[in-house]
């Protein structure tokens, strides 16, 4: 798996530096002349924390010698079933976006792919199906004013 996670490291690089210079041509407000933050801003560095990360992995599948690193990648059933069952989270979540919302989609999406990652405890499950949308309302919606679809919700919660 060594050379994989090689490849790997290659394509996340190129991936941030495609992303950072194309972030680039939209305005970032950074300019002494903008009071404000841009729609660059974001992407561009997230492109440099995804270039540093993809460094660090080429690093290490460079430097680690081989036997540090698994002989192969085969998916079990159990394996299958969780990628199949994040997939299906997510597109769940993406579907009912529009007509429900994005705090009811976001939920939707807490409350499948924590169960597929390892999580069992129905009560910490529970919690942050709650308070991940409400905190997502909470810091866009209500405090950077930022225009989430609502959905259903769009009366009960009105951020406009």
């Amino acid at each position: 798996m060594k050379r994989g996670e090689q490849i790997l490291g290659a394509v996340l690089l190129l991936f941030a530096i495609y992303i950072g210079y194309e972030s680039t041509m939209i305005e970032t407000g950074a300019s002494s002349s903008n009071s404000g933050i841009g729609a660059g801003f974001m992407p561009f560095w997230l492109s440099v924390g995804l270039g540093i990360s993809s460094m660090v992995l080429l690093g290490r599948a460079f430097v680690l010698p081989t036997d540090r690193f698994s002989p192969g990648f085969f998916i079990d059933r159990t394996g299958r079933m969780r990628v199949l069952w994040v997939f299906a989270g997510y597109l769940l979540a993406v579907v009912v976006m529009k007509p429900l919302g994005m705090m009811i989609s976001l939920a939707i999406l807490m409350a499948t792919t924590m169960p597929a990652f390892g999580s069992r405890n129905w009560k910490s499950i529970l919690l942050t199906t709650i308070l991940t949308p409400l905190c997502v309302y909470l810091v866009f919606g209500y405090w950077l004013k930022v225009d989430l679809p609502m959905g259903i919700l769009e009366n009960i919660l009105s951020i406009y």
